[in-house]
């Protein structure tokens, strides 16, 4: 079996007896689903001797099996620099991430993405799955967000990872600038949070959507700028949710126009702290990302 860069190919001889195509495919590959080689097959991926086979296809002994995956890089290339990372091993990567970068690609963002960047690390584990665009994403940072985010560099790390997140058992910790001063020294925030159906790019809290809850506490206060440092924990992990909640209470985000906040390069929005179990040895981690420079000013 052989890899080649960012278009991987799986290879095989057949031996045995008499075997499906797909059933082969799925007891060779470890980690992969039957219903993902099956996939491949119907796009002609899968070939025997040469030629495009269907899945129930028997193999014969002697017989040559070739899987090419789908092509991660036939997106535009990512710029060749280096992504700052926080820790890597076999099972997943924690990368600081900085202000400007999509996680993965989406509508009109098809370039310099998070994981177009980090292909090389991840080709091994997630070839079969790189048609979806978002290979290893078990959570996201909005564009202009900035700090930590976690990686799987396999399908069984993402499951685990994933799960984590929706039994909230992952613990985020940020740190968020906002237009205005708290009168109450920490708060609770519960609302449903949906896209509003008159701007679909915003999120509101006034429609039907999902339940969201988030925490936060006042760090520091600027009187004469009418800005406050908080830190925030969100328990739910809802599109925009930070941004949404806050503004609704009447702090909108330094920087976040789109819901109201004073205009900036970005929202002043950090992921500063994430805490989750590993998913192959059980141990605690937590990832901590330092302020990046449009708020170090603000944690002097």
């Amino acid at each position: 079996m052989a890899a080649d860069g960012v278009n991987p190919e799986r290879s095989f001889v057949f031996t045995g007896p008499p075997e499906r195509l797909d059933r082969f495919l799925a007891r060779s590959l470890t980690g992969w689903s039957r219903t993902r080689l099956q996939a491949l097959i119907k796009k002609g991926a899968v070939t025997v001797d040469g030629r495009a086979e269907p899945g129930r296809r028997l193999l014969t002994p002697g017989e040559r099996v070739v899987l090419v995956l789908p092509e991660f890089s036939g997106l535009p290339a990512a710029a060749a620099r280096a992504v700052p990372l926080l820790h890597e091993d076999r099972h997943l990567l924690v990368v600081d991430k900085p202000a400007g970068w999509v996680v993965h690609p989406a509508g009109p963002h098809r370039t310099e993405t998070l994981v177009q960047r980090l292909w090389p690390k991840l080709a091994a584990g997630w070839g079969a799955d790189a048609a979806q665009n978002r290979p290893g994403v078990v959570h996201r940072l909005d564009k202009g967000t900035t700090g930590v985010i976690v990686i799987a560099k396999t399908p069984a790390a993402a499951e685990n990872l994933a799960r984590q997140f929706a039994e909230r058992r992952v613990e985020k910790i940020y740190w968020a600038v906002v237009r205005g001063l708290p009168t109450e020294k920490e708060g609770r925030i519960r609302s449903m949070v949906g896209r509003s159906r008159q701007e679909p790019h915003r999120m509101t809290t006034s429609v039907p959507g999902r339940w969201a809850e988030t925490e936060f506490r006042v760090l520091k206060t600027f009187p004469k700028k009418n800005q406050t440092l908080l830190e925030v924990r969100p328990k739910t992990g809802r599109t925009h949710q930070i941004r949404v909640q806050m503004a609704a209470l009447g702090f909108p985000l330094v920087g976040d126009s789109l819901y109201g906040g004073p205009a900036g390069a970005r929202p002043l929005l950090h992921a500063h702290q994430l805490a989750f179990t590993h998913p192959a040895t059980g141990k605690k981690m937590i990832f901590k990302a330092p302020a990046p420079p449009d708020m170090r000013p603000f944690l002097v």
